[in-house]
């Protein structure tokens, strides 16, 4: 059980990075794709969101333990995927103008 403080830092942290994420997911923040494999910025939208949902149940205990304890366990298990989705994202989960840009750099260096 976190205290108001601590909960309320979270919901901070987990804002924060979701502002990178939510811009990568959009396309508005696009200099990162070409010089890395890695999907790192789509997995900080994820962790933050999950920061943000284990700062909110902290908040909630006092007074529903039920749905704070669900929004905890959730929240946890996002920022699980944020971290993998930093190293890996299904296809499905790409958004499209990340996958274009992928396929005409294969297409420059005489890939698939």
């Amino acid at each position: 059980m976190a205290s108001g403080a601590d909960a309320v830092t979270l919901i901070v942290i987990g804002s924060l990075l979701l502002v990178p994420g939510l811009l990568s997911y959009t396309g508005a923040w696009r200099s990162w794709s070409v010089s890395t494999v890695l999907h790192w910025p789509f997995g900080l939208a994820w962790a933050g969101v999950g920061l943000a949902l284990v700062g909110i149940g902290g908040l909630l205990w006092s007074t529903s333990a039920p749905v704070a304890d669900v929004l905890q366990q959730a929240g946890l298990a996002v920022c699980m995927l944020g971290i993998v989705f930093a190293f890996w994202l299904p296809q499905s989960l790409l958004p499209r103008w990340y996958i274009e840009v992928k396929a005409s750099a294969r297409r420059l260096r005489g890939g698939r």
